[in-house]
């Protein structure tokens, strides 16, 4: 990863135990004792990193931001030197968007726990996840301009926007819909994506 708080092995374990917790026990259930008693790490060592878990949750969302980016960045390279066809260029948007619609994707659980909270310090944090994972799609967008993928035409920003408002729109679309014909498949998002873009 390219923040060097994702690279701390220490910090990694944190995460992934975090995880391991929240899919056993739910957003709401998890505690940090529970983390520091899982981890085998010391209170101060926890608190090193965060001062809440609602900030832990919120850098696990990141971290999931930080994946995917790397994913794009290396299938971008690799269909480049491969001459693949443009399409297959977005297949980790594809992938991107397909995890939104699972009920069981830790992401997910983290966003809509996070949405449910009532306080300012949860606000800035879906603040600072929105504003990074837009500037996320932004680069994503003007890699695809720069490579003859997307038009140049494209508002890189507005798509971007646009992206995080299916985005979260699919996730909250997952929680509401009732039944299989109310749900919007992702495949169908992204194929009014891919169109437009290209």
């Amino acid at each position: 990863m390219t923040n060097s708080i994702y690279n701390n092995p220490s910090f990694q374990h944190i995460l992934s135990t975090t995880e391991e917790i929240i899919l056993e026990k739910g957003c709401r259930s998890t505690t940090l004792k529970d983390i520091i008693e899982r981890s085998g790490l010391s209170k101060g060592a926890i608190y090193h990193y965060v001062d809440s878990k609602d900030e832990l949750f919120g850098l696990i969302l990141k971290s999931k931001i930080e994946e995917m980016n790397e994913k794009f960045h290396s299938t971008i390279t690799r269909s480049i030197k491969e001459e693949s066809p443009n399409q297959g260029r977005f297949g980790v948007v594809s992938q991107f968007f397909h995890s939104r619609q699972n009920s069981n994707d830790i992401g997910n659980l983290i966003f809509i726990y996070l949405l449910s909270q009532d306080n300012e310090k949860v606000k800035k944090i879906l603040n600072d996840i929105f504003r990074y994972s837009k500037e996320t799609g932004t680069h994503w967008i003007k890699m695809g301009q720069a490579n003859g993928v997307i038009p140049k035409t494209i508002d890189a920003v507005k798509m971007a926007t646009l992206m995080m408002t299916f985005s979260y729109g699919l996730r909250v679309t997952q929680i509401l819909a009732t039944a299989e014909e109310d749900a919007l498949e992702a495949s169908d998002v992204f194929k009014v994506i891919i169109k437009t873009l290209t």
